[in-house]
């Protein structure tokens, strides 16, 4: 067997190189164009969420 994920970045480093590359990856990784994540987002804190005490808002969204 040969491992999917073998980046070596983890929580908020991962998501910000899925956000900042290819946009297929961030399709592939997370199921949504990177502007449908951005909306989520927006959408998630203008309702009110906001980041934990260890995890930001934006990798709350990438693990859903």
């Amino acid at each position: 067997k040969q491992p999917y994920h073998t980046s070596a970045l983890s929580g908020i480093g991962w998501v910000n190189k899925l956000l900042t590359g290819h946009p297929h990856r961030i399709r592939c990784e997370l199921g949504v164009c990177r502007h449908v994540f951005y909306v989520l987002l927006n959408l998630l804190r203008d309702s009110g969420c906001k980041a934990s005490k260890y995890v930001l808002l934006e990798e709350q969204l990438a693990v859903i």
